[in-house]
């Protein structure tokens, strides 16, 4: 294989890197996400995890003995210093397991979201620096919508971050991400294929196009009950499900829920989605993400209510596998009302048991606060046999 082309993304938060990181997955890159890198090597019995305790005592330290992150994240935003000194003890060890994920890549492409991708050198690895940049008054709405944090709070995060014009100044390209989320996804794909052409040729870039002449036909004249459930395949989504996967919605909502193309992209380049298909036609479809060892299930719906037992069944296993691979304690499942009762009885009949996200433990119930939308109900399922988070 030729030498792999290296894109570093970077951007303040909020910006939607993690976003364009999607785009370029479904692009055909190889994608590393620093931060996650951080959180895994920060784990209890990582040298990265004694580092920090010693550097900031046990205060940072959760009653699992796993380090507390918004605890941490309180601390080092409100002194520099202190951020500083979080960096100096993180950036080497995450540098080392980049180069051997770059190493270790099958793709021709590799892209890295790194938020400190030129103070701590991963930028002298890479072949193209990208620089996302968005509006501030987006990324605190950003904040405050999404990750319910308090204004305050918000601001403090925004403004604890090097400045954006001193990252536009050093970037390579720049990725304008104010919100027209087609239009960042045509920018981000005209230049992808741009520099793989440059760098390797043009035989290299038919990701896209191949993804495309694949793309399921809609299934306005398919009757869903008929399917058979060895005909099943479960794969990850692309961008031409789009069209299928929010009729798919409006089939499991009883059309209370109508997404457009453009709402249903935004979520594909926000969390990992996987689909169901039956002979060419979508049938299923569910979204998950992931963070400190909690999962979060959202988007989970069939074209019919009686694929349940089949369909749901399917996906639900797929995405334990893929959650246990991750390591995670616990999946949290995010029931909008409009799902209606069957989807609440089909994940109790996969164990899960309702629940209201003040009743679980410190840090799961947080990011249940955080995930969780307007509407909805909150399902868990204890993944591992010891909970590793105590209640408040």
């Amino acid at each position: 294989m030729p030498e792999k082309i290296v894109i570093g993304l970077t951007g303040n938060i909020a910006t939607g890197k993690s976003l364009v990181l999607r785009m370029l997955q479904e692009l055909g890159a190889t994608t590393i996400d620093a931060d996650k890198l951080v959180h895994q090597l920060m784990e209890q019995g990582k040298p990265v995890h004694q580092a920090i305790v010693q550097e900031f005592g046990r205060f940072v330290v959760a009653d699992n003995g796993q380090i507390d992150r918004r605890r941490l994240g309180k601390l080092v935003f409100s002194l520099p210093e202190a951020l500083s000194r979080l960096e100096e003890l993180t950036h080497p060890a995450v540098r080392r397991e980049i180069l051997k994920r770059i190493e270790a890549a099958d793709t021709p492409v590799v892209a890295i979201e790194a938020i400190k991708l030129f103070e701590s050198g991963l930028v002298d690895h890479c072949q193209a620096a990208w620089v996302v940049l968005s509006p501030p008054e987006v990324q605190l709405r950003r904040l405050v919508e999404r990750r319910k944090m308090a204004p305050d709070q918000a601001r403090q995060r925004i403004h604890a971050q090097s400045s954006p014009r001193e990252k536009e100044a050093k970037a390579d390209l720049v990725v304008k991400n104010g919100g027209d989320l087609a239009r960042t996804w045509h920018f981000v794909k005209k230049h992808y294929l741009a520099l793989v052409e440059e760098k390797i040729g043009q035989a290299a870039a038919p990701v896209q196009t191949t993804a495309e002449a694949t793309a399921p036909v809609r299934q306005t004249t398919f009757d869903p009950t008929q399917i058979k459930p060895s005909a099943l395949e479960i794969r990850r989504a692309k961008r031409p499900d789009l069209e299928a996967m929010a009729e798919v919605v409006a089939l499991g909502t009883n059309g209370s829920l109508k997404p457009d193309v453009s709402q249903m992209m935004e979520s594909l380049f926000s969390r990992a989605y996987l689909v169901a298909l039956a002979d060419g036609h979508v049938v299923g479809m569910a979204g998950w993400q992931t963070e400190n060892l909690v999962a979060g299930l959202l988007d989970f719906y069939v074209a019919h209510q009686s694929l349940w037992p089949v369909v749901g069944k399917k996906m639900l296993d797929r995405i334990h596998e893929e959650i246990n691979s991750l390591s995670c304690e616990v999946s949290l499942s995010f029931v909008l009302e409009q799902g209606g009762p069957e989807v609440v009885k089909f994940f109790e009949n996969e164990d899960y048991e309702q629940t209201e996200s003040k009743d679980l433990g410190y840090i799961w119930k947080d990011i249940a606060q955080e995930w969780q939308p307007e509407n909805s109900v909150l399902l868990y399922k204890k993944l591992r046999e010891h909970r590793i988070m105590v209640p408040m």
